[in-house]
C-alpha cells in the first residue's frame, strides 16, 4: 500500500508559532508516502523560513508562495499535488500521527472516494472531542442538509476532516472570491461529485479553534474588503443548493443565519455599533433578509442550539438590536472578552 501518494496541503500565513506542530503531526505520520505541500500567503512573519527548513530536512516537503489568501494558497496546492489521495490541514491546528494509515486503509476496504474523520476542538489548552450525531446521515445516506444547522443537529463542513480521492475531487477549486465560507461551497461540491463515502470513527483531527471566543470570528475577519460581500455570496449559492436537492424547508435559512452573524461582527469590532448595525440592516439585500419565513426556517436549524442562540435570533427578527448588542458584549465579558 505504500505505493499510493496521499498528497497534504498546509495554506501558511503567519503561522510561525504554530507551523512547527502542525507539521511535525504530519511528518511523523505512520504512514511515510507522503508529499507534503506547504503554501506560503503573504506571511509578514518567518513562516516562509521554517518551511523551507522542512524542505532541507524532509525531502517529501515541497514550498510554494502564492498571493495572500487561503483559497490561493490551497488551489496552488491543487494544481501542484501528485498524489492519488490529498488531504488539507490548517498550519495552526496538528493531526494524529496515524491519521493517514487509517484513513488510507478504510478508502482501501470500501472503495470511498471521500473518507470521513473525527476532530477535537482544542481552547486553551483543553482538547475536547467534537460530537456529530448526524455525521453518518451525511455520509452514508447524503444528507448535506446537516451541514447548515446549528447546535448538536449540525456536522462540521470543513475539508480538513476528509482524505479525498484525486480521481474523483482534484479539478474542484476553492472560491477565491470568498474571505470566509468557501471551505462550506468545496465540501458540497466535494459532495455533489462522490459515489462511495466512509468514516473512521476515531477523533484524528486537533481544531484549534477560537470561534469558540465572542468575537474573534470578527475580528479575524474585520479587515477583509469582501467580508459582507462573502456573505451575500455564500447565502446565495447556499439558498439555490438547497432548493436543487429538495429542502425548500430551510432553504432562507443561511440567508437569517449571516444576518446575525454580520450583525453580531459589527458589535464587536465597531465603536458605534448601534447606529453601524441601524444602517447595514437598511442596505437592500440584508433587509431582504429578515422576513417571517427567514427566521421560522432558521429557529428550525437552531432547534438545538440553545436558549442564548434562540433569543439572539428572536432580538434580531424584531429589531431590538440594541438589546442584541448589550446581550452580546454581557456574554463576552463573561467569557473574559474585552
Amino acid at each position: 500500500m505504500e505505493d499510493i501518494k496521499i498528497s497534504v496541503i498546509v495554506p501558511v500565513y503567519n503561522a510561525e508559532k504554530t507551523l512547527n506542530y502542525c507539521v511535525n503531526s504530519i511528518v511523523n505520520q505512520t504512514y511515510k508516502n507522503l508529499e507534503i505541500i506547504l503554501v506560503e500567503n503573504g506571511s509578514t512573519d518567518n513562516s516562509l523560513a521554517v518551511c523551507k527548513e522542512y524542505a532541507v530536512k524532509d525531502d517529501r516537503v515541497k514550498v510554494y508562495v502564492s498571493e495572500k489568501g487561503v483559497s490561493k494558497a490551497r488551489n496552488l496546492g491543487l494544481e501542484k499535488m501528485t498524489g492519488q489521495y490529498f488531504a488539507f490541514v490548517d498550519s495552526d491546528d496538528y493531526i494524529d500521527v496515524t491519521t493517514y494509515e487509517k484513513c488510507l486503509n478504510k478508502a482501501k476496504e470500501t472503495g470511498a472516494d471521500m473518507t470521513f474523520f473525527l476532530t477535537n476542538s482544542v481552547s486553551n489548552g483543553i482538547i475536547s472531542k467534537y460530537k456529530e450525531k448526524n455525521l453518518e446521515k451525511l455520509i452514508y445516506e447524503n444528507q448535506t442538509r446537516y451541514f447548515f444547522y446549528r447546535g448538536s443537529e449540525s456536522v462540521r463542513t470543513g475539508t480538513i476532516r476528509v482524505l479525498f480521492s484525486s480521481a474523483v475531487h482534484k479539478n474542484i477549486r476553492y472560491d477565491e472570491n470568498l474571505c470566509y465560507s468557501e471551505d462550506f461551497i468545496y465540501m458540497i461540491e466535494a459532495m455533489k461529485l462522490s459515489k462511495i463515502r466512509s468514516l473512521v470513527n476515531e477523533n484524528l483531527y486537533f481544531n484549534v479553534n477560537f470561534h469558540n471566543v465572542p468575537f474573534n470570528f470578527a475580528r479575524k475577519y474585520k479587515d477583509r474588503h469582501n467580508f459582507y460581500e462573502s456573505a451575500q455570496i455564500f447565502s446565495y449559492y447556499a439558498q439555490n443548493y438547497l432548493k436543487e436537492v429538495g429542502c425548500e424547508d430551510i432553504m432562507y435559512a443561511p440567508r437569517f443565519d449571516n444576518l446575525i452573524m454580520m450583525i453580531n461582527a459589527i458589535v464587536g469590532i465597531r465603536k458605534n455599533w448601534l447606529s453601524e448595525i441601524k444602517k447595514f440592516v437598511n442596505e437592500p439585500y440584508w433587509k431582504d433578509s429578515n422576513n417571517k419565513t427567514a427566521y421560522k426556517q432558521y429557529m428550525k436549524i437552531a432547534a438545538s442550539s440553545g436558549k442564548v442562540v434562540k433569543l439572539k435570533a428572536w432580538l434580531v427578527y424584531h429589531k431590538l438590536y440594541f438589546a442584541y448588542g448589550i446581550m452580546a458584549k454581557t456574554y463576552a465579558r463573561m467569557k473574559g472578552v474585552k
